[in-house]
């Protein structure tokens, strides 16, 4: 008897079948006898202890039951095993009998031992531990599977290969667990053709089954297999293998910097005494073709008919079937018979299939007659990801470009919007001009909301958030979204009752409007109806939609339908993808809906697509629902007004934009302050070279030529250490955060602001000073 059989033994006999923990049967039957010699024996003088001994034989009974059952049981299990032993003992395949309750380990064959070690694993949950977080339930899954369908399966990939289990039930309750260990095989190996694979040093990295050697060392060197010198790159030539004597007729595919790969095929099946090594390669999984010198096509392998969808007789021109993405082909043919290129290999797009197909094409001379032998390779990944760079590079492009004019197109906007302000102090409704300069603010703002998308879209600014009410902002929003449908589209707008504030940021939500509208009208080819809809939506219980789950809470829902093509699953699956475009080259970036979903996310909303082909598209957004704001009682002041805490103060004013500096310094003149202007950081510190000059703030630009705004306050920092700081600035990379992070009592205002705004943020800074003195 075996190792394993005697463990199987001891298992049984400790614990039978169908049970983990069986109570022994010693102590139940000599209890039983106790009880039935009592009973027996003094049955006579106390009838009463009659029914002892009752007690005793029917336990005698039970234990005599139960041992009998045991021993039947554990023959028939002995019987199995033998039988199981003798199938499987000498299998390759791990094989193991288990029970099928239980789940404890009966029996088990050499070559599951070899796989783990079962003096460990006694159950079957201890073997599928290191495979599976739940073993239990992987166990108790596939017996129930096999006892329905006859059999199941399970398969774990492995780094060194897959492991792959079967369960299928053997009668008597037990179930066989066959256990394989398959290793991963190289899909090189099935091809028709040899193959060797070397480093750029000769190092052999792979060889094809059949030139590997079946005994003795294997060749580590390309120089140990064949005879050398080698030929070129990309031609065809006769190797012969060392040691072996034998010919063959291979093809030295073009190097890369990773190694180079040969291919070769026996001389059985192109002698090389034919003259026709061409033949020999119908069978090469590679794309090969002859170019005569009239640029015709005159040989090709069955990969490139395949590639290039021609029919068994068809001899096209070169220059037919490809075309190319710089120059024409027929010239590159030219160039490479006279020796005018160095590096013959070039990127074509073939002409005839349907699909956009891109072949990387090598040339090698082949004969004496000036034909080229062309070496072509699928390249169509290759330049679509080609193309996914270069539009991120575009885009990338146009955010540095954003950045770059941000500031100057900031100032010229700073510069409109103030000055406009201050006209507008001098003019009341009735005045003649106010529509007119009503019209200038708007556009100025409109230009500046303009700047801030396309900084946003470039993540060179943060969103600003603040509550929104749905229906302001929609009514200010369709005038523009009516102009981006066109004549054939029709954009209504439907408002829900009660709705909730949102928070988010304003600019950025109505580029996200924007977006949706014109994919909208996109679909909608022949025109229709695009539908703006808003609900108050209460969800006591939460929502659990694709891989999202809504908190339980009140939200503002704004859906935007139409009534175009549709799409179907595949395409809504990556709707949301950056670069997924279902419109055709130079219409769409694929980064509008990516954009769209990115700034919902950062905002803490959601979104949703549902879309049926022929029956529309309908996008709905969830914003959680806002508190209304506290509505302050005091009514504010006139931009023109000077607050009560803000005495005549000293300001310097240091822009070196005249426009800007010139609106600044009068909006602060307005309120009765005295300005001192500067256009630089080094007249600024020259003014404050006057030991008598106290200024109550400093409001300075960020970015100036020389000496820039965080510059110059820090070298007179240590004079003035309370003076309340305004850092204003065009750009928006991270120029909250340079300016503020250097120095205490300072703030940031961004170009373009208005009149209110910028004396609101220099009378805030003022107070400060009021309160602290």
């Amino acid at each position: 008897m075996n190792i394993a059989k005697a463990k199987t033994d001891w298992a049984l006999s400790a614990h039978p079948p169908g049970s983990k923990q069986a109570r022994p049967l010693a102590p139940l039957a000599a209890l039983g006898l106790g009880l039935f010699a009592l009973g027996f024996l003094v049955g006579d003088e106390h009838p009463s202890l009659l029914a002892l001994a009752a007690v005793g034989a029917s336990m005698l009974v039970s234990a005599a039951v139960i041992w009998g059952t045991r021993r039947i049981a554990r023959r028939r299990l002995d019987r199995d095993i033998c039988i199981f032993r003798d199938l499987y003992a000498s299998s390759a395949t791990g094989t193991a009998l288990v029970h099928d309750r239980s789940g404890r380990i009966l029996w088990i064959n050499a070559a599951a031992q070899s796989l783990f070690d079962p003096s460990l694993h006694s159950y079957t949950t201890d073997i599928l531990a290191g495979i599976s977080a739940d073993p239990a339930t992987l166990a108790t899954r596939l017996h129930e599977r096999a006892s329905a369908d006859g059999t199941a399966s399970h398969t774990v990939p492995m780094d060194h290969g897959d492991w792959k289990l079967v369960v299928r039930p053997v009668g008597q309750g037990h179930m066989l667990w066959r256990i394989s260990d398959t290793p991963h095989s190289d899909p090189r190996d099935e091809l028709p053709v040899d193959m060797i694979d070397c480093a750029q040093d000769g190092r052999l990295r792979y060889l094809s089954p059949r030139l590997r050697p079946k005994t003795g060392i294997a060749p580590r060197h390309v120089a140990d297999l064949l005879e050398l010198p080698m030929p070129e790159s990309g031609t065809l030539a006769h190797f012969t293998k060392r040691g072996s004597g034998t010919h063959h007729i291979g093809l030295r595919m073009p190097a890369t910097p990773d190694g180079e790969t040969i291919i070769l095929l026996p001389t059985k099946t192109a002698p090389p005494d034919t003259g026709d090594s061409f033949s020999a390669l119908q069978v090469l999984p590679v794309a090969l073709g002859l170019i005569d010198r009239d640029g015709r096509l005159i040989r090709i392998n069955d990969e490139t008919r395949r590639l290039l969808r021609l029919r068994k007789d068809d001899t096209p021109r070169f220059a037919d079937v490809l075309e190319g993405l710089g120059r024409p082909v027929g010239e590159w043919l030219a160039d490479i018979r006279a020796g005018r290129v160095t590096n013959p290999t070039e990127v074509l797009r073939a002409v005839n299939p349907a699909d956009d197909l891109f072949l990387q094409v090598s040339l090698r001379p082949y004969g004496g007659d000036g034909e080229l032998l062309a070496i072509m390779n699928d390249a169509t990944e290759f330049k679509a990801l080609e193309a996914k760079f270069t539009q991120s590079q575009k885009m990338q492009a146009i955010g540095q470009l954003a950045g770059g004019v941000a500031h100057d197109f900031n100032n010229l906007l700073t510069a409109i919007s103030g000055h406009c302000d201050l006209i507008l102090l001098r003019h009341d409704r009735s005045d003649t001009d106010y529509p007119d300069l009503m019209q200038i603010q708007q556009n100025t703002n409109r230009a500046a909301a303009l700047v801030r998308q396309l900084l946003a879209f470039s993540r060179k600014q943060t969103l600003q958030f603040e509550t929104l009410d749905l229906h302001d902002l929609l009514a200010d929003t369709i005038h523009l979204l009516n102009r981006l449908v066109g004549e054939r589209v029709t954009l209504s707008l439907r408002h829900g009752e009660d709705m909730p504030l949102i928070r988010s940021d304003k600019r950025q939500f109505e580029q996200v409007l924007m977006n949706l509208v014109v994919n909208a009208r996109d679909a909608m080819p022949l025109g229709g109806e695009i539908v703006i809809e808003t609900e108050h939506c209460s969800l006591p219980g939460g929502l659990r939609r694709d891989k999202a789950t809504l908190p339980p809470g009140d939200y503002a829902v704004i859906r935007v339908r139409d009534e175009g093509v549709g799409m179907p699953p595949a395409t809504m699956a990556k709707v949301f993808d950056p670069f997924f475009s279902t419109k055709r080259q130079g219409e769409g970036t694929g980064l509008g809906l990516s954009t769209v979903y990115g700034i919902i996310k950062q905002s803490g909303g959601f979104i949703f697509v549902d879309s049926e082909e022929g029956q529309g598209t309908t996008f709905s957004i969830y914003f959680a629902a806002q508190a209304a704001p506290l509505v302050a009682t005091q009514k504010p002041a006139r931009p023109n007004a000077t607050p009560a805490t803000a005495e005549r103060s000293t300001i310097l004013l240091v822009e070196d934009e005249a426009p800007v500096r010139s609106f600044a310094a009068r909006a602060l003149q307005l309120q009765g302050h005295r300005v001192l202007e500067a256009d630089s950081g080094e007249a600024a510190l020259e003014l404050l070279g006057d030991p008598t000059l106290r200024p109550d703030v400093f409001v300075t630009d960020v970015i100036m030529p020389g000496l820039d705004g965080p510059g110059w306050v820090a070298e007179i920092r240590d004079r003035f250490p309370d003076t309340p700081i305004v850092f204003m600035s065009g750009y928006a990379e991270d120029s909250r955060i340079a300016a503020q992070a250097r120095f205490g009592k300072a703030v940031f205002i961004g170009k373009p602001f208005s009149l209110a705004q910028f004396t609101a943020i220099v009378h805030e800074q003022l107070r400060k000073v009021s309160e602290a003195a």
